[in-house]
């Protein structure tokens, strides 16, 4: 029986501690603005004077007075600014994006003195013999050529000392003996059984065409 009232009065005391915090005035307490106080202590405005500081009767007051009393002074929290937030913020690396490394740079290739003299020499005698070829190549086409021999040989006949060569180049047949010259360009150097030997006029030292029978060719026209 002694614990139960000893609980008993225990609880009884909290009661009253959480009654007693929960009824008395605090900061939560809402503040009338100064006019609405002001008024409320005004007998002009119909107001009833209110309690006065301890130790001062209410008939002392001036009218008036309650608008003079100290209120709490409320601050007006201002949010932050958008536009500045967003000035200074700075971007990263999106994370839904695959980061792309830079390319790699290709790798120096550092040739000894040997190796760039032998690169040189190798790019100037490339340039020598190219130099050589081209003059080679316009020196021969500065050279005079025999015209080119296009008749048709056709055969020969008579007897072996005294053979005749027979030719056409498409408008004229020419039966020639060895030796003769054909045209003022070509000339038969030698009569065989079955082809002969065609020089030219003014190169001696060309050696001469051997045409088979039935070989060679002209132009039409």
């Amino acid at each position: 029986m002694n614990r139960q009232r000893m609980l008993l009065i225990v609880l009884g005391v909290l009661v009253l501690i959480a009654a007693w915090r929960y009824l008395s005035p605090g900061d939560d307490e809402p503040v009338a603005p100064p006019a609405a106080a002001a008024r409320a202590g005004d007998p002009e405005e119909g107001g009833r004077p209110g309690p006065g500081p301890p130790g001062v009767p209410n008939a002392a007051r001036r009218p008036g007075a309650a608008a003079q009393a100290p209120v709490r002074e409320v601050l007006d929290l201002a949010p932050p600014s958008r536009s500045r937030d967003a000035q200074s913020y700075t971007p990263g690396r999106d994370p839904w994006r695959f980061y792309d490394p830079p390319p790699v740079p290709p790798p120096v290739n550092r040739k000894t003195a040997a190796e760039l003299a032998a690169e040189r020499a190798a790019a100037e005698l490339a340039a020598r013999q190219a130099a050589e070829a081209e003059a080679e190549r316009i020196r021969l086409a500065a050279i005079p050529k025999p015209p080119p021999f296009t008749m048709k040989y056709l055969g020969s006949f008579g007897p072996a000392d005294r053979r005749l060569a027979v030719f056409d180049d498409g408008k004229t047949v020419y039966n020639v003996r060895e030796g003769g010259v054909i045209d003022g360009k070509f000339i038969v150097k030698h009569i065989g059984l079955e082809s002969v030997d065609i020089g030219f006029v003014g190169f001696p030292d060309v050696s001469p065409q051997r045409v088979p029978a039935g070989g060679g060719g002209h132009q039409k026209g």
